[in-house]
C-alpha cells in the first residue's frame, strides 16, 4: 500500500515518524504559523509521539517547517484567527528584538520552542508595554517576518 512518503515495505522509520507527523498536523486543522504556542500544537505534538519521537517541540515543529519546504506539508489554506495589530513603533522594536537573537528576521522560525523565544517575548513586552500570550506573541512574530 501506498503511503505519503513511499510505500510501507520501503519506508524507512524516519519516513514513518514524518508520515505520522504530518497526519497529526493535518488532524490539528491549523497553518503552520497558527500553530506554536497553541492547544492544537501541543495534542499535534502527543499524536506525533511526543518527546520519545521528538524530544522537544522545538524539534518537531522545525520537522514540520522543513518538511513544508520540501513540499511535503499539505496546505490547509488561511489562518483562522484574525491577525494581531501592531504599531509601526511595536514593529521596529519587535524586528531590532528578533535580529538580535537570531540574524535576521528571515531567521525567525528558529525561534519557537527555543530559550531564545522567552528572551524576545519578555523584552518586548518590557519595551512595548505590552501583555501577549506565547501564542499571540508567535503569531505577531510571524506576520512581521513575513
Amino acid at each position: 500500500m501506498g503511503t505519503l512518503f513511499g510505500t510501507d515495505a520501503e519506508t524507512p522509520r524516519e519516513d514513518a515518524r514524518d508520515e505520522t507527523l504530518v497526519r497529526a498536523y493535518v488532524a490539528a486543522g491549523r497553518t503552520l504559523d497558527a500553530l506554536p504556542y497553541s492547544e492544537e500544537f501541543d495534542r499535534l505534538y502527543v499524536e506525533a509521539g511526543g518527546d520519545d519521537a521528538w524530544g522537544g517541540r522545538g524539534v518537531a515543529f522545525r520537522r514540520l517547517h522543513n518538511l513544508r519546504k520540501a513540499g511535503k506539508l499539505p496546505r490547509l489554506g488561511r489562518a483562522k484567527v484574525r491577525p494581531i495589530r501592531v504599531s509601526s513603533q511595536e514593529e521596529r522594536i519587535l524586528g531590532e528584538l528578533i535580529a538580535a537573537a537570531v540574524g535576521s528576521l528571515g531567521q525567525r522560525d528558529q525561534l519557537p520552542f527555543a530559550p531564545a523565544f522567552d528572551v524576545v517575548h519578555a523584552a518586548f513586552r518590557r519595551r512595548s508595554g505590552r501583555e501577549l500570550s506565547r501564542h499571540d506573541f508567535w503569531r505577531l512574530v510571524a506576520k512581521i517576518a513575513k
